[in-house]
């Protein structure tokens, strides 16, 4: 399989996402955020649609329509009162409706329909690659230079606030850069299935590491690890590469809880 070369941008796309989505979901699950990549996730089936209908490039419209909606997101969470998980889930449900809508009135959009929902890492061309690794060095720039005030951001913003800690802005640039992680692991999940690709490996870390910088560092080593596994049990099982690296990384935290809890 490793004479194909379909299958090695495969895998480097694999291994970029495996890297780039636990540095964003790590922050989203210490501030109990998770759900946003689903939420974006579904919203960037509208910017999928718009952007063929559009005639225009879908990686730049989702980007763009995905950033708007996260920074609307943010600004609705602190202005009204409401449960986070509650806003995210109508921001879900209103792009997936927008998208869907978006779909009847496209055409030509049915034969790519599978690879978006739920991802082609077989399918992954240059261009791609590229969009992955310049997310993934503006994600791991941002958590180098700002790692002291993500983490004081997503354990307690008030008192990241109350330190002198420019939450706000801090929050709008971090949300625009899970966009654009969102944007970036389309490709490899599919719209149904990235927010898990966000979620699992940061769990993993939670359930594994012992401070937030060791979380930090398994989840991204569990992440890589179960892209790279996920591809060679699609390879050699025939299955789709998005769910198999999800069943995959939902069968170790399985795994894990029970390990721990048998441990206790």
């Amino acid at each position: 399989m490793w004479q194909y070369g379909f299958f090695w941008r495969g895998i480097i796309a694999g291994l970029l996402v495996g890297f780039l989505c636990p540095l964003v979901g790590v922050f989203l699950v210490a501030r109990r955020y998770s759900f946003l990549p689903d939420a974006l996730a579904h919203v960037s089936l509208t910017g999928i649609a718009l952007g063929l209908i559009l005639h225009f490039s879908p990686d730049i419209v989702t980007v763009m329509v995905l950033v708007a909606a996260a920074w609307l997101t943010e600004w609705l969470r602190n202005k009204a009162s409401v449960y986070a998980d509650a806003l995210l889930a109508v921001v879900m449900a209103v792009g997936l409706a927008l998208g869907v809508i978006l779909i009847s009135k496209s055409r030509g959009f049915g034969a790519d329909l599978s690879s978006y929902l739920f991802g082609s890492l077989l399918t992954v061309r240059l261009q791609d690659l590229k969009t992955i690794t310049v997310a993934l060095v503006l994600v791991l720039g941002m958590v180098a230079v700002f790692y002291r005030g993500l983490l004081a951001v997503a354990l307690d913003e008030e008192y990241a606030q109350a330190v002198g800690i420019p939450v706000r802005h801090l929050s709008l640039v971090f949300i625009a850069l899970s966009a654009l992680t969102v944007a970036a692991a389309i490709k490899v999940a599919g719209v149904l299935l990235t927010g898990a690709l966000v979620v699992i490996p940061s769990l993993l870390g939670a359930f594994l590491g012992r401070s937030f910088a060791g979380t930090l560092k398994v989840a991204v080593g569990t992440g890589v690890l179960l892209s790279l596994l996920g591809m060679h049990l699609a390879y050699w099982g025939d299955l789709p590469p998005g769910p198999a690296i999800i069943l995959l990384g939902a069968g170790m935290l399985v795994l894990v809880i029970l390990g721990r809890r048998f441990a206790m």
